[in-house]
């Protein structure tokens, strides 16, 4: 959810006497005056319930849509302000503007206020209708308020009319809040913009490049955007920078390395894990860094660290595939061990091939009289009954 961005409130008492403007009369008499300094050097001294009480007082005497009684409306609205009490400062300030009596300034003023207040008592919609036209009729008007609507429509969950106003605060703005940042790039998660989103990311990451969670989040985005190999590069530079170091993201790395045929980076980051202790060191971590050297055509590693998983796991399946390796490079001996250890240990998906490989290990290494043994075990298997029998008629001597 869009955290909302409020405001400190700029309800100040403003001086009653003296102001002027060309439609309104905008004077107050001496004795209320007097009255409003009182009520002011109380509001200094932070005795706001006394200054409440005085305000509260002088609100009888005086006369009905006046400007002195939309003064003493606004100054009991800063009194509740100021005492955390907004929703009684909104309802005093809403009358005081009611009354239509305040100068054109002040009457400016007043309203940004009220907005304020209804986004400080999350009646945003409220906002928007009080701070919208504040916008309009104030061309240059303050960019902090360009925020306020953009999170009130945000927390309304009306992402695509916010962005504008968050945008127009950022652009005009020479060093922009880290948090007009985040509410521009929460937008544009929300409306799935997310080629935007990168550019946002960028700008943040430029200012705070020691923040993990915009790495995080660029990484992500460029996933999201199916720029896998842009997202690798990014988490790596992020890996570079300390950044990557649980055994989830280290991981994640590899395998995003994998992912864009990358091995031999993937290989070197997950040996150093296993080797600092940063990744376990499991049959399952063996696997995938005897998968990544096996793809990076370093086989002599792949094997070593094939022959640690298959050591690590109670199934034959992973001396399977070390015997696989050892098939291809013509290491009949070690192939011979390899299937021999995957059968003994057991569990594997496809048995009869297992047989097959191991017949033709043994012939390969000239021991025909056990090759036909594996062969005629490999037979037994419907799926590897027709290559095993083609090899038991090739292999079979006259004695027979």
């Amino acid at each position: 959810m869009i955290r909302l961005l409020v405001l400190v409130l700029s309800l100040i008492l403003l001086s009653p006497a003296y102001a002027e403007d060309k439609d309104k009369k905008a004077t107050v008499s001496p004795w209320l005056y007097k009255k409003l300094q009182k009520a002011e050097k109380l509001i200094a001294k932070k005795s706001y319930s006394q200054a409440e009480i005085k305000l509260k007082s002088i609100l009888p005497e005086t006369k009905a849509k006046s400007y002195e009684k939309a003064i003493v409306l606004r100054s009991l609205s800063s009194v509740y302000a100021l005492s955390n009490q907004y929703k009684k400062a909104a309802n005093m300030l809403s009358q005081a503007l009611a009354l239509n009596a305040l100068p054109s300034t002040q009457e400016q003023q007043a309203i940004l206020n009220l907005g304020q207040l209804y986004m400080a008592t999350e009646h945003y919609a409220k906002a928007i209708k009080v701070l919208e036209p504040w916008l309009a009729k104030n061309s240059t008007g303050n960019i902090q308020i360009n925020v306020l609507v953009a999170n009130a429509y945000a927390q309304l969950k009306q992402y695509r009319k916010a962005l504008p106003y968050i945008k127009k605060a950022i652009a005009n703005t020479k060093k922009p809040a880290e948090a007009w940042y985040q509410l521009n790039l929460a937008l544009y998660y929300e409306l799935e913009n997310y080629a935007s989103a990168v550019t946002i990311l960028k700008k943040l990451l430029a200012t705070y490049p020691d923040k993990k969670q915009y790495w995080n989040q660029l990484v992500s985005t460029y996933q999201q955007l199916k720029q896998y190999k842009k997202a690798a590069s990014t988490k790596y530079l992020a890996y570079k920078k300390g950044f990557v170091y649980t055994e989830k993201e280290l991981l994640g790395l590899v395998n995003l390395f994998l992912y864009v045929n990358h091995p031999y980076k993937a290989a070197v980051i997950l040996e150093q894990a296993i080797a600092n202790k940063k990744v376990k060191s499991n049959s399952k971590n063996w696997e995938i860094l005897a998968q990544s050297w096996r793809m990076a055509k370093e086989y002599e590693r792949a094997t070593k660290a094939l022959e640690r998983a298959s050591s690590l796991n109670d199934k034959g399946s992973l001396y399977q595939q070390l015997g696989q390796i050892y098939v291809e490079q013509e290491q009949w001996d070690k192939a011979i061990q390899s299937f021999n250890k995957a059968l003994s240990k057991g569990g594997l998906r496809n048995t009869g091939t297992t047989y097959l490989l191991l017949g033709t290990s043994y012939y390969e290494n000239h021991n025909i009289k056990q090759a036909k043994k594996a062969f005629l075990k490999a037979a037994q298997y419907s799926k590897n009954k027709k290559a095993a029998n083609q090899w038991l008629q090739y292999i079979r001597t006259p004695a027979e």
